[in-house]
């Protein structure tokens, strides 16, 4: 492994595509929508001058040295390995094919193609191969004695990889085969950090987004993957790879704060790579630094709309709505009125619902959600853009906010209308789609309805059957599949706990705020919950402490909120 100094980095980003399936239905569906990261997308072409990237900006100066007498073809190379360890598929190909470009007899510049026109994190549900892979294959494989012994091994791993007989199909790679081949190197070239960080890779695309058991325990293939990342950061703290897929090995685990410090690392280390960048917000949002989250995915936006200007040939997207909801929750996680509501609004402008497509339903949906978390009762109810009503996900989250509204405002019969309305939109099957590999709509339309119903409930005296209605929406809430930003944003623990000081239950509430900060660490609103419950129970060990960490949480805040809530 080699060090290369260029000043020079790179950044982009494209709206992936993520599956949807009907449960037990043969019948799949894909459709676009924001997720974190890029997908290969159409064949990659040269531009006017014959050159298929640029040297990009901001990308850093780490480099893998491969065999050539080509300097150019080494700069291309380790541009494309920095794109690839970002997640920015097609830069990275374009890359490789430019140091192909550059030297045609290089194997190692067709291994990288290779390598980034396989699947990727966020989208190794959906990846099916695509065209020309195997004319990339057999160019790598003619080049072959002009490998390095260790090149020939790395080689013979993607052969490994494309081969359908080894556990693959004709669209699908042979990833378990891949990585046990990249295993076996590890222990032949113990010193080579990247074959460890491509070795994690490959199996966190075999495990991808299912790392963690939902009792916060790992599951039996992560502490090893987690270990490699560690050990190759603390042999070279500035690692692009593994500080990277560090972060996406924790970010689900009760103990998100391990990687606080790859954030910094990734966003100053690669400042002009959008997901890199935006990669911090993934451990702000999980470490109560809401408003730096807010902050660098105006970075990453802006790098986005930069590298566009400078790769017309690539097709890539000047904004991503995955940016603005992550942005968005932070914001009105750290209780942020205006800046949340501008965050809000900007992610329904990116989004083009259609009645099929849930999620981009649920972004558009942001703004209401928004001013729920907020309390802005008034402005729930005087606002005039309603969603299509053939928008089932959109119309069942429109009909909570006015719930709560009108539930808040004291209009509870009401209020028992539009819950009525939900519960009906909720037996709509289109809701059953999943997001795979995340949450299906129908499961987040459960936390809603027992949020709502709890409400109307405690306003009509009826404790315990409100709390039964939120300990029965904290059951759903707590089997959801982790993802970013939460497919549900305001934890039902909140108001189980803010309940329970209503009810004068101070140690009851002590104890739901404490659970949902385990599976929310460091997020303001219990934090405050839980100093009122210590503070009503004249336990003042912890009340300084806790004092500072919501205070912390809520620095960029309009207002401090008044509780977890809130609540009439």
């Amino acid at each position: 492994m080699k060090f290369f100094l260029f000043p020079l980095t790179v950044f982009s980003f494209l709206i992936g595509i993520v599956l949807f399936t009907f449960p037990n239905n043969s019948d799949k569906r894909a459709e676009s929508i924001a997720v974190c990261g890029a997908s290969f997308g159409p064949e990659i072409r040269s531009d006017e001058n014959g050159k298929f990237v640029t040297p990009l900006p901001g990308w850093g100066d780490y480099g893998y040295e491969i065999t050539t007498a080509h300097d150019s073809a080494q700069f291309y190379f380790n541009q494309g390995l920095n794109m690839y360890y970002s997640y920015h598929m097609k830069e990275a190909t374009a890359s490789f094919r430019e140091a192909s470009r550059f030297d045609p007899g290089s194997p190692m510049t067709f291994w990288g193609q290779a390598l980034s026109m396989g699947p990727y994190y966020n989208a190794a549900h959906t990846y099916v191969k695509p065209e020309g892979i195997n004319d990339v294959l057999q160019t790598m494989n003619r080049n072959m004695e002009n490998a390095s012994e260790k090149e020939k091994y790395l080689i013979k791993a993607m052969n490994i990889r494309y081969d359908a007989s080894r556990g693959g199909s004709s669209v699908k790679t042979s990833d378990a085969a891949y990585a046990e081949e990249l295993k076996g190197l590890i222990d032949k070239y113990p010193d080579d950090q990247d074959i460890k960080t491509l070795y994690v890779d490959a199996v966190m695309l075999m495990h991808a987004w299912d790392f963690w058991n939902q009792n916060g325990t790992a599951k039996q293939w992560t502490p090893q993957v987690v270990e490699l990342c560690e050990i190759v950061m603390k042999q070279n703290p500035n690692h692009p790879a593994a500080l990277h897929y560090h972060i996406h090995l924790t970010e689900a685990s009760r103990h998100p704060e391990v990687a606080l410090a790859n954030a910094d690392a990734l966003k100053n280390l690669l400042p002009g790579v959008a997901h890199m960048v935006h990669m911090a917000s993934h451990e702000y949002q999980r470490n109560g630094l809401y408003a730096k989250g807010v902050e660098v995915n105006d970075l990453a936006d802006d790098n986005l709309m930069k590298y566009d200007k400078m790769a017309k040939n690539l097709s890539l997207v000047k904004h991503s709505p995955h940016y603005f909801a992550v942005q968005s929750y932070c914001s009105m996680s750290g209780g942020m009125y205006k800046t949340g509501m501008e965050n809000a609004l900007r992610c329904r402008k990116s989004v083009s619902p259609n009645p099929e497509n849930n999620y981009d339903q649920y972004l558009f949906m942001i703004p209401s959600l928004t001013l729920v978390r907020l309390g802005k009762w008034q402005q729930i109810l005087s606002d005039s853009i309603k969603p299509d009503s053939r928008w089932t996900y959109a119309g069942l989250l429109d009909h909570f906010a006015k719930g709560m509204a009108l539930v808040n405002t004291g209009k509870a019969d009401s209020a028992a209308w539009h819950l009525s309305q939900l519960r009906e939109k909720a037996k709509d099957p289109v809701l059953e789609k999943r997001r795979i590999p995340f949450n299906s709509p129908v499961q987040i339309a459960a936390v809603a309805e027992g949020i709502l119903n709890s409400a109307i409930l405690f306003s009509d005296k009826k404790y315990d059957k409100a709390i039964e209605s939120l300990n029965n929406a904290i059951l759903t809430e707590d089997k959801l599949i982790y993802t970013e930003p939460n497919d549900w944003p305001i934890p039902a623990r909140q108001f189980l706990g803010a309940y329970y000081l209503k009810m004068n239950k101070a140690g009851l509430a002590e104890k739901t705020y404490r659970q949902d900060l385990e599976m929310n660490p460091a997020n303001g609103w219990s934090m405050l919950g839980l100093y009122q419950s210590l503070r009503a129970q004249k336990k003042t060990k912890e009340l300084a402490k806790v004092q500072a960490g919501y205070t912390k949480a809520f620095s960029a805040s309009d207002v401090t909120p008044s509780g977890s809530v809130f609540m009439k």
